[in-house]
């Protein structure tokens, strides 16, 4: 048997022996949870800027975030979209530039605000985060979307889409 033969087999050896005396296996314990509750999906397709079919854009609202990705303190409601289509062919040769808005309205409290997200992507995707306080929310997201093509937004494109979520502290 060759050198490199047995020492593999050693190593192999010794690796499983380690394993079974539960050594080297990392506690499996979850990461802990961030305190956030998936609300919705809100459909707001858009027509593409590139030669192609509509956009079918997929929001996802999840609401009652402890710790949102912006920073500042809860309660908060987040905005994820995501395009659900695969890549294609062209995935990664065309590029998207996206300006995102989100006016919203706590029909509680009657306070309001508005959030503006800007986004270059090679997969038409963004996220953006809005803090109204605690009650029912009406947002309205208004999404232009352009053909990164030398310049940003060429051929851009335009739609509105409004819901309601429930704005909750964590």
């Amino acid at each position: 048997m060759s050198k490199i033969r047995a020492g593999a087999g050693l190593l192999a050896a010794s690796a499983l022996a380690t394993v079974g005396l539960g050594v080297a296996a990392p506690n499996a314990a979850a990461a802990p949870w961030v305190g956030e509750h998936y609300v919705k999906t809100v459909r707001c397709s858009i027509a593409d800027p590139w030669p192609g079919p509509r956009i079918p854009v997929a929001v996802d609202v999840y609401s009652g975030i402890k710790y949102p990705s912006d920073g500042l303190p809860g309660p908060a409601i987040s905005l994820r979209a995501n395009d659900i289509r695969s890549s294609g062919q062209w995935g990664n040769v065309t590029e998207y530039t996206i300006s995102t808005t989100v006016k919203w309205k706590n029909l509680h409290t009657g306070r309001s605000g508005r959030v503006t997200v800007p986004t270059r992507t090679t997969h038409y995707q963004w996220e953006t985060v809005v803090h109204p306080g605690i009650g029912p929310v009406r947002l309205t997201i208004k999404q232009k979307a352009g053909a990164m093509a030398w310049n940003p937004m060429v051929n851009p494109q335009y739609r509105t889409c409004t819901t309601t979520a429930p704005s909750f502290a964590g």
